[in-house]
């Protein structure tokens, strides 16, 4: 599936205001995170004689064809245009602005569906050559701090945007939890329950984030160790019925319980996300485009909509919180004043462990789906430095594991 610059021409002039306004520029933008996903495509359009640009984001009609089926989707267009005016609504998170989106395919004409989102600022420089990872190596250790202090406050935000259940963001209201859940139907929960109903049939799964991880976690073990044969591609070389002991350890001592809010999670998030501008909004008198030391004032612009894999659930799921754990100064922003860590007691230790199992098996599965569709060899190499840390971290995830506390 690929978008043309004719197709978003015309998704632009029925959407922009002005019929006649013309594509100056128009590229996909490739991505080597760990928010990669096969399933989409990000496009950047800048416009001539406008500061305006956007970004159109492009998903297949449906994924029937694919062998195999993914077991473990990944958020929907709609979904996603809800859940970044949420954002916008709830926080000051720069994230592109939804303006519209169509799952139709533009009335069958085509084989995708799109969203429209226009890019917060003015800044025309083509992401990939703008993102924090991009332009880490030519950053003064002032502007570091303060990309990445702004980065803290900006996680931090987004965590406090809450919801009344967990899992993956949907476009359609949720059933209303029940006010007073009765004994049986909590404890049917907390046994695994028949496909963890309540007593009215309801899916009580979504209330426990033990139970919504652990089936997130083992969808993603069988797409990638009970299909390989379908798709041809083995899994990392791990004792997939050994990690399942552990997890059945975890689970009986309740690990993943202790999450009570669910909390908005991007998951997959990473400096290839995060664009930044080196221009500063507003100049004091005199001092032109530059700070104190003569170098230019480094912001975020933006934050690239790679929210596929986000997720209602625990902050500590945060790939920002990979060991060694985030910088001191984005744990500055993030904590605010306060003296802080997410890591207090062991549990929590072995808790991030299987939270990097979860981002590694995400990598090895979005790996195969953009192989079983045909990608270009570009886009395999762009992503194969993350598919080799994701085959080298599973192992060693499995042996910590061995021994790991739940208390």
């Amino acid at each position: 599936m690929e978008v043309t610059s004719e197709q978003s021409q015309d998704i632009i002039n029925g959407n922009d205001g002005n019929e006649n306004v013309r594509i100056a520029s128009f590229a996909k933008i490739e991505s080597t995170s760990y928010s990669y996903t096969a399933s989409s495509k990000i496009y950047y359009v800048t416009l001539s004689g406008s500061d305006k640009c956007y970004l159109i984001l492009a998903s297949p009609l449906a994924l029937e064809d694919q062998d195999p089926k993914p077991a473990t989707p990944s958020i929907t267009l709609p979904a996603l245009s809800i859940l970044l005016s949420k954002i916008l609504d709830n926080t000051t998170v720069p994230v592109p602005r939804p303006i519209t989106h169509d799952a139709s395919g533009g009335g069958g004409r085509w084989d995708f569906g799109w969203l429209l989102l226009v890019v917060p600022g003015s800044t025309r420089t083509h992401p990939s050559a703008s993102s924090l990872a991009s332009l880490r190596s030519t950053l003064s250790p002032s502007q570091l701090a303060r990309l990445e202090l702004r980065l803290g406050t900006y996680l931090r935000a987004l965590h406090g945007i809450t919801n009344e259940w967990f899992g993956l963001p949907i476009d359609t209201p949720a059933p209303e939890p029940p006010a007073a859940p009765s004994l049986s139907s909590l404890f049917a929960v907390s046994q695994g329950g028949e496909d963890g109903e309540g007593e009215n049939g309801e899916d009580m799964t979504r209330y426990s984030w033990q139970d919504t991880f652990v089936l997130q976690l083992e969808e993603l073990l069988d797409e990638v160790y009970d299909n390989a044969g379908a798709s041809g591609i083995p899994g990392p070389e791990i004792n997939v019925e050994e990690l399942r002991r552990y997890l059945s350890r975890a689970i009986g001592s309740f690990l993943f319980e202790d999450v009570e809010m669910p909390r908005l999670i991007w998951v997959t998030g990473s400096e290839e996300d995060i664009i930044v501008s080196l221009a500063p909004e507003s100049l004091k008198e005199g001092q032109g485009a530059t700070g104190s030391r003569g170098e230019a004032e480094a912001d975020i612009a933006y934050i690239l909509p790679t929210f596929g894999h986000a997720l209602w659930g625990d902050p500590l799921m945060e790939a920002w919180f990979l060991p060694p754990s985030a910088s001191k100064a984005i744990n500055a922003g993030y904590f605010g004043n306060e003296e802080g860590t997410l890591i207090v007691f062991p549990r929590h230790k072995t808790k991030r462990v299987w939270y990097t199992v979860y981002l590694a098996l995400i990598v090895v599965v979005e790996d195969r789906r953009s192989r079983g569709k045909g990608e270009v060899e570009k886009e395999k190499v762009a992503s194969r430095e993350k598919v080799q840390w994701a085959r080298e971290v599973l192992p060693q995830c499995v042996g910590i594991l061995k021994d790991a506390p739940c208390y």
